[in-house]
């Protein structure tokens, strides 16, 4: 059973918590998890979260350790994908990498009577930062798959890429034009994807030397997109015959610090937030102003390869604007109904007042969670084995989300990626071209292209499922859903 709840303890003495996650651990006890969140209070901390073992339910939570390095408010904590190393990154322009203490050691700037209550303490390994002039805050980092790099979003515009190791910088773009909001490093270690307030999506290709990260190129910046229109002001139902080139995304007038973006464990799907959905038709003669609708548009790895601007799915019509999006880290045995993998993925949508969890083998929500919160969402955060859900707000508070085991499937055996990828293409030159001409409702994640299903009575189309959901709106107040909606039919092989 599904169950979420608001955790009403001071986190950060009521400041607001701008991220959270958790700490990988090569040995899990599935009813305790280690917690890292950061916020305006400039600092750290570390908790313990202890749950029930009958249903789940967050019982407990301990205190263990606070870091207290930062000079200014803390925006983003991400682990490496080892465990063993913290980055914490914030207004101060530092991006500083922590390591715990085998012993207990004080601090400077730790209060005697806090450290007193401390478990175990953390210390800064290394103090990074970013070179401007300005010494910009970071909004958003992202570690790279091996742990030896990181990539940095700043408020001077820039996208920059550490490496640990020598702490240095060893490649940067300077391509926004507005604060980066939002940044993700590709799983398969290929791209280095951010999100901009000057509407931009940059796609980054890494240039490697002998295994080491050497720089990276600017490959495409995508803004707009042609994108179907809607049949009639107003209403849901799309018109793929007709479509208009369009912006993608928010300008900066949306009310966030961030647009966390998030690619998919195996790095076959990427998932934008503050997508808009415009439609340039007036509602009625009175109103003068186009409509806009929210959406999170999500791509293949076939369209990053193939510099495409246009988005192969969105999740439309979304009552507030997408904020943060966030994969589960593990994938499931059920192969996908409508993106063409052998596998199940699940991701979680942070609007500014609700989450939304998808999977890839439904078109519907399969979970929906609102009024956790006073103020806007800030970050998402999956535990390892892929069944509690932590969320954070401005409002100083978290709150969470708990699946049962059997919610989303049996996990895959092996989730290595290297082995996916061959299952994919391996399964795509399986496949006989599809001979319909009618619209396309499937996509194959490993070349991109979309195909038709053979005809059966038990399996309908993406479009077909959304004429029909936008027919019922307004019927069923009470069961409202959010459909992924078919962009394209005609993506790059």
């Amino acid at each position: 059973m599904v169950q979420s709840e608001s955790l009403q303890i001071y986190w950060h003495d009521s400041h607001p918590i701008y991220s959270l996650c958790f700490q990988p651990l090569s040995e899990t006890n599935q009813n305790t998890r280690r917690l890292f969140t950061s916020g305006g209070d400039n600092k750290i901390r570390v908790w313990q979260l202890n749950e029930s073992e009958n249903d789940g339910k967050i019982e407990t939570i301990d205190f263990l350790s606070s870091l207290t390095q930062h000079e200014q408010a803390v925006n983003v904590c991400r682990f490496n994908k080892q465990g063993d190393t913290l980055a914490t990154a914030g207004d101060d322009g530092l991006l500083l990498l922590w390591k715990k203490n085998e012993t207990m050691v004080k601090e400077f700037g730790v209060d005697d009577d806090e450290f007193q209550d401390f478990k175990e303490s953390w210390a800064v390994w290394k103090r990074l930062r970013s070179g401007s002039a300005s010494n910009a805050e970071i909004y958003d980092i992202s570690w790279n798959p091996q742990g030896t790099c990181i990539a940095i979003a700043s408020l001077d515009n820039t996208v920059r890429v550490f490496n640990v190791d020598q702490g240095k910088v060893v490649g940067h773009i300077t391509e926004h034009n507005h604060y980066v909001q939002g940044i993700v490093w590709d799983p398969q270690g290929e791209f280095i994807v951010s999100q901009s307030a000057d509407r931009s999506l940059a796609i980054c290709k890494m240039i490697y030397e002998d295994n080491e990260v050497k720089g990276l190129q600017l490959v495409n910046k995508i803004l707009k997109s042609e994108l179907p229109r809607r049949k009639n002001p107003g209403e849901k139902e799309l018109d793929f015959d007709k479509s208009k080139v369009t912006f993608l995304f928010h300008n900066e007038t949306l009310p966030s610090f961030f647009r966390r973006l998030s690619m998919s464990p195996c790095g076959s799907l990427l998932c934008v937030p503050a997508g808009v959905f415009r439609n340039d038709e007036q509602t009625d003669a009175s109103n003068n102003n186009p409509e806009y609708a929210n959406a999170v548009y999500i791509y293949t790895r076939a369209s990053l390869t193939s510099n495409s601007n246009k988005p192969v799915f969105s999740l439309p019509f979304l009552q507030k604007p997408a904020l943060v999006v966030k994969f589960n880290p593990i994938m499931y045995e059920t192969a996908s109904e409508w993106v063409k993998a052998p596998y199940t993925l699940v991701f979680a949508v942070a609007t500014t007042n609700e989450v939304l969890v998808y999977d890839t083998q439904n078109t519907s929500p399969i979970a929906i969670a609102g009024n956790l919160h006073y103020t806007p969402i800030t970050d998402l955060a999956w535990s390892q084995d892929g069944t509690l859900l932590m969320i954070s707000s401005t409002d100083g508070f978290c709150s969470y989300i708990h699946f049962t085991d059997n919610d989303f499937g049996t996990p895959l055996k092996d989730q290595s990626i290297p082995i996916l990828t061959k299952e994919l293409e391996s399964q795509s030159q399986s496949q006989s071209q599809p001979e319909s001409s009618q619209k396309a409702s499937i996509v194959n994640l490993s070349t991109g292209a979309a195909e038709t299903p053979n005809p059966s009575p038990a399996k309908r189309s993406i479009s077909q499922l959304v004429s029909e959901a936008a027919t019922t709106v307004g019927k069923e107040k009470l069961k409202r859903r959010v459909q992924p909606t078919l962009v394209t039919s005609d993506q790059p092989k």
